[in-house]
């Protein structure tokens, strides 16, 4: 017969006994292979969110910090020439309630969209038909308001600036909203785009869809100084919706081909006064890329500074009084620059029109003053005074049509439109009384400067971040202005001009990937499981294989190798092995739903309650299922690798007797006895360093510490089984002869109680890394930083809370006594994607937040840095920051040192370094920069949209309800730090609760082998049982010893894991270091307990049923 023959006739001789081994392959694989395709499952669940969140669209192209006209969303789209779309969009934040103000729900995204924007969705017949009338909410707000359709809700967004209200001159001080009563029409499904937004996360945002007419014609009135329009957008949406993708190289051709200075509020303004041109911005101030670019084509060219003083003042001769001029234009001029400017213009000299020198009786030499209001942080205004000597007079300006602005005076939002002085509106107060004549000089001078300072000097007291000329004039005489245009665009690129397209596919695509992979984190926590499987399966084998020591004798006596023996049964066990991990990839589809089950219950906190799809990839069954016939080979050839290293003649006496253990030579004996001991010694001495730490430290070296103390808890049972084993001599007492039996088979004992002393130990130490809540909130080293709120804004708020209240231009009314009682630290925020362990999508650009360190400093716990190093000069241009440990290490996967790339206000990359690290904190999913260097990167952004409130313990929550009351317009909303701390602990301590739950399945599995070594080993002993019986033993006595002898087993495992459990749980215990496992812990014990009480005396009885005399009898 062939080798193959007897293979097959052996599988079919012996399949009862391959059976349990079978089942042993089977549990490895539906347990490997069900973990991945848990993975698999997240992976497309998060593909299809993304999917539904971008829709056909590929590119998106977001306008940095301004509006562009929404015609070029159309240009670019027939530039393309084919079948792609480009949806204008006017993206923004506010807030929504019902009329009678019962519901406001805040921080509202806010797309005002036409039909091009619908024709993107994923099925665009999902999309609600409506006529450009009425707003749609998508589900998740729509569950917030609890209105019904056709109910009317209130909409409030802020109207934009020219430019940011941070600036000074920026017009009006309290700010401006825009509001809309209109109808909810109804509800937006995700494959409708109901879910779409611009980071990825699996919670889809509150979005409002707002016809776009209806957003422009109230948002930008009067937004553009060369035309009333008020078709504006920020955001452009460009795909097919054939499905064809869009390339980004060609989409920015297409742009550059199509964009207009127009679009980045770049004019020129051809001057009255001379044959020059202004290049102008419709952001008052120039940026530095224009200036650079215009002084390409005109190096000559001359930068201009205009700003609005409150006065000039010259003392009077006598030095009694003062003459004063109220509020007046006064520019920065280059010295030569024009006829009345000398080319010696000193920087402490002053040039006055000839009305300004009248009114003020001034005389060439005289000493002026000019005072003039700057604005500090969070729109703080400080009145500065500089002294000029007057150099000159200059002649009277030109009279400005109506309706026009000066040469000199670019548009200032709340003056420059204004029909008089007293219709000023430009953010500063008005402390001077305006005179008739200052009347008269406005109606005919306009905004014309009254006084010429040189340019250095205007730099100098008006210099601001968003750029330090209001203006650049040049000759250019006999040059039209679309051929300027063409000169200066032609050095501009659409980039420097804000306007940036980015690959939003790609970046969807790249956030699917999980900073959690699933398939690999379900694998870690069901590792016990597989591996009490495989001993399983291993055990199993190796039982089958030694019934069968009389064959492998036989076939070894006539002839067959060893190794062809050995390959033999190993062909045997692929087969079984196959066959297991066939039934397994069945029940890996189980044992997937099953976990995709509780992750949508139990387990909801791991996920931040995402609903997940079964999923399973063609890899996972293929990979996992190989992985499991080859983990379960191994297992099995390990198991049985010494059978065949014995004799013909040993093996064919041996029958079904599995091999003794050979008695330990003395030097063994030595080293197993010492070992424990050294091992105890160095848990010892880790346990005194390891109290000197606190925290995640603490938790790390009692969980070491406990470790040590479960390696020798099993080393040195080893040795007592080898010295019972090995004692000669007088075994008359019970106890001593259930050791010496114990002893017998030291493999198997070894591997039942390291199986339990090891999953008892990892499930339940690693209950002290849980985590709790600080004792107090208040605590300002806590995670909590000793802010008890968290605040948010839809919209920006420019001012200081903590200094506002009580003072004449508190927009907010707020209590000033309550405020007092409290301290507001606002953050600057640049939005971007969720890092915390709360978002399951990979972070490709976090959030960016500017804090002042100064008012966060000596607040929450640092493993490595501080505060101050966002301070610390920037080197090679690359901006320090501080992240939380866990967004740090889990979310970016990176380490101290990395860098990670943004992009700035004007569209140009830097780099941000990981300098500082925060323990364990609510600050996670961000990145925090200094706010110098938040302002220096993004000027034009101006406000605050986050807040850490601290209030007094006395009064706790009344400061923030009285905030989100007075700035409800703004959308304010707190949160409990406690409760932001908790939800981000409740994360990892459901990891935690997911490994000790399918760590318990894997002891449940250990207690089930103690059964099978029982079992095995009390058939082995059935002649030495059916012996003693005809001795004189009665059957109920020698089941009374058998399960005493093997419940040893069970005593050893638990016990050793529950002493090194208690090391490993000692923060939790005796501190406050983690969350005490309680009763839990005693309970589980308890349960294994009665499990191996359980399993040892069914064992028994299965193994013992009736009297083994009659085995004798058939020697």
């Amino acid at each position: 017969m062939s080798s193959w023959g007897i293979l097959f006739r052996n599988l079919l001789y012996f399949r009862k006994q391959h059976a349990g081994a079978c089942l042993g392959a089977a549990l490895c694989s539906m347990v490997l292979v069900g973990a991945l395709t848990v993975g698999d499952s997240v992976r497309a669940t998060l593909a299809s969110i993304a999917d539904e969140r971008i829709g056909k669209a590929d590119l998106a192209l977001l306008a940095t910090d301004g509006f562009f006209r929404d015609e070029l969303a159309q240009e670019v789209a027939e530039e393309l020439g084919g079948q792609e779309v480009a949806a204008p969009v006017v993206i923004t934040r506010g807030t929504v309630s019902v009329p009678d103000g019962s519901v406001r729900v805040n921080n509202v995204q806010i797309l005002g969209v036409d039909e091009r924007f619908w024709s993107l969705a994923p099925d665009p017949t999902k999309v609600l038909a409506h006529e450009g009338k009425g707003f749609l909410a998508n589900p998740r707000l729509h569950k917030h308001l609890k209105v019904a359709n056709g109910e009317r809700i209130i909409l409030r967004v802020e109207e934009p600036g020219l430019f940011s209200r941070d600036a000074p001159l920026s017009g009006e001080r309290d700010d401006k909203f825009v509001s809309f009563n209109e109808t909810l029409l109804g509800e937006v499904p995700a494959e409708g785009f109901g879910s779409f937004g611009l980071q990825g996360n699996q919670r889809e945002p509150l979005t409002l869809f707002v016809p776009i007419r209806t957003l422009q014609k109230k948002m930008f009135r009067s937004f553009d100084e060369e035309e009333p329009r008020t078709g504006f957008a920020n955001f452009i949406l460009l795909g097919n919706p054939k499905g064809a993708r869009v390339d980004l190289k060609i989409a920015k051709k297409a742009l550059d081909k199509k964009w207009t200075l127009g679009d980045a509020g770049i004019s020129f303004k051809r001057l009255r006064d001379s044959p020059q041109w202004s290049v102008r911005s419709r952001q008052v101030f120039l940026p530095k890329a224009l200036e650079d670019a215009v002084r390409k084509i005109e190096p000559r060219a001359e930068g201009v500074l205009t700003y609005l003083v409150n006065a000039i003042e010259k003392p009077s001769a006598d030095g009694n009084g003062t003459r004063l001029i109220p509020y007046s234009m006064v520019s920065g001029v280059r010295p030569g620059s024009r006829p009345f400017v000398p080319n010696d213009f000193k920087s402490d000299e002053v040039i006055l029109n000839e009305w300004a020198a009248r009114d003020l009786n001034a005389t060439v030499g005289d000493q002026l003053s000019l005072h003039y209001f700057s604005v500090g942080e969070r729109r703080k205004l400080v009145e500065n005074n500089v002294t000029f000597r007057l150099r000159g007079i200059a002649p009277m300006p030109v009279a400005v049509p109506e309706g026009e602005e000066s040469d000199w005076t670019p548009r200032f939002p709340g003056l420059s439109d204004a029909e008089s002085c007293g219709e000023w509106d430009t953010g500063i107060p008005i402390t001077h009384k305006i005179r008739p004549r200052d009347e008269n000089y406005w109606d005919e001078y306009r905004g014309s400067p009254k006084a010429f300072v040189p340019l250095d000097a205007a730099q100098v007291m008006w210099n601001n971040r968003w750029g330090s000329l209001t203006g650049i004039r040049f000759d250019r005489e006999g040059t039209s202005e679309e051929a300027l245009k063409v000169d200066l665009q032609g050095l501009l690129s659409s980039e420097e001009a804000g306007l940036i397209f980015t690959a939003l596919r790609q970046d969807a695509e790249a956030g699917v990937e999980s900073p959690v992979d699933f398939g690999q984190l379900f694998l870690a926590f069901s590792f016990f499981v597989i591996v009490a499987a495989l001993a399983l399966t291993g055990m199993l084998f190796s039982f089958s294989m030694q019934q069968r020591n009389r064959q492998a004798g036989l076939l070894l006596a006539l002839g067959f190798s060893a190794r062809k023996v050995r390959w033999l049964f190993l062909g045997e066990g692929a087969c079984v092995s196959l066959v297991g991990v066939s039934l397994g990839l069945a029940g890996a589809w189980v044992y997937g739903k099953t976990i995709i089950a509780l992750l949508a219950g139990e387990w909801s906190g791991a996920v931040t309650g995402a609903q997940f799809e079964y999923s399973p990839s063609p890899n996972s069954l293929i990979y996992g299922g190989l992985g499991a016939l080859a983990m379960s080979l191994l297992a099995m050839a390990w198991a049985s690798r010494k059978q065949l290293k014995r004799e013909p003649t040993e093996l064919l006496n041996k029958g079904e007797q599995a091999e003794e253990i050979s008695f330990c030579p003395d030097r063994r004996k030595w080293m197993d006895s010492i070992i424990p001991g050294v091992l105890v010694l160095i848990a010892a001495v880790s346990l005194a360093w390891t109290i000197d730490f606190s925290g995640a430290g603490a938790s790390m070296g009692f969980f070491g510490v406990g470790a040590l103390l479960l390696t020798s808890g099993i080393l040195f049972f080893r040795s007592r089984l080898a010295t019972y084993a090995a004692r000669v001599g007088d075994w008359s007492n019970a106890t001593d002869l259930n050791r010496r039996n114990a002893g017998r088979r030291v493999g198997r004992s070894m591997v039942t109680v390291g199986v339990m002393a090891a999953g008892s130990f990892l499930v339940v130490s690693t209950g002290a890394f849980r985590k709790g809540l600080p004792t107090s909130v208040h605590e300002v080293t806590s995670g909590t930083g000793g802010f008890s709120y968290l605040g948010e804004s839809a919209l920006p708020v420019y001012d200081d809370l903590n200094t506002i209240g009580g003072k004449d231009e508190d927009p907010y009314d707020l209590n000033e006594s309550l405020m007092a009682l409290s301290k507001v630290v606002p953050l600057r925020v640049r939005p971007g994607d969720d890092a915390s362990c709360l978002n399951l999508n990979k972070a490709i650009r976090p959030t960016l937040y500017g804090v002042n360190s100064d008012e966060i400093k000596g607040r929450f716990s640092f493993a490595d840095g501080d505060w101050p190093v966002l301070d610390q000069d920037a080197k090679e241009g690359v901006i320090p920051a501080v992240v939380d440990q866990n967004t740090m290490m889990w979310a970016l996967k990176m380490k101290t040192g990395d860098r990670i790339e943004f992009l700035d206000g004007e569209g140009q990359s830097f780099l941000v370094e990981l300098v500082g690290v925060v323990k364990g904190s609510m600050l996670q999913g961000a990145l925090y920069i200094s706010e110098k260097n938040f302002l220096r990167k993004f000027p034009k952004q101006g406000g605050y949209r986050a807040f850490l409130l601290q209030e007094n313990q006395d009064i706790e929550g009344e400061v923030a309800a009285h905030l989100e009351n007075r700035l409800q317009n703004y959308g304010m909303e707190f949160v409990s730090s406690g409760e932001r701390l908790a939800s981000l602990q409740k994360v990892e301590n459901t990891y935690l609760s997911i490994f000790q739950g399918l760590g318990g399945l894997g002891l449940l599995l250990g207690t089930a082998g103690l059964a099978v070594v029982i079992s095995r080993n009390l058939v082995e002993r059935g002649k030495e049982f059916a012996l003693m019986e005809a001795v004189g033993y009665r059957l109920s006595l020698l089941r009374k010893l058998a399960f005493r002898e093997h419940l040893v087993l069970g005593f050893w495992g638990l016990g050793v894991g529950a002493i090194s459990a208690v090391a490993g749980i000692a923060p939790a215990l005796f501190g406050d270091l983690g969350e005490l496992p309680g009763m839990g812990f005693l309970w589980f014990f308890l349960a294994l307990l009665l499990l191996c009480l359980f399993w040892t005396w069914l064992a028994v009885r299965v193994s013992l049923p009736t009297s083994r005399i009659e085995q004798l009898r058939d020697e």
